[in-house]
């Protein structure tokens, strides 16, 4: 191959990498949005099953996965 072609083609190749590199940082991955984070019950009767329910959201451009939950 000719010196010009190789210069060419190093050129493209090095514009394709540039060009990946910036799709790739547009990615923001998974991103978890909840409207409220806590919530008080106030006082509990006993015997009683009070239940609240809280919103969540993915806001990013990737799967969440939510593996665990746990009461505070």
């Amino acid at each position: 191959m000719n010196m010009k072609k190789t210069g060419i083609l190093m050129m493209a190749i090095a514009a394709l990498a540039i060009a990946s590199a910036g799709f790739a940082g547009d990615r923001q991955g998974p991103r978890i949005y909840v409207k409220e984070s806590n919530f008080d019950f106030g006082t509990v009767s006993p015997g009683s099953q009070p239940e609240h329910i809280f919103e969540i959201k993915n806001v990013g451009d990737e799967v969440l996965d939510i593996q665990r939950v746990q009461p505070t």
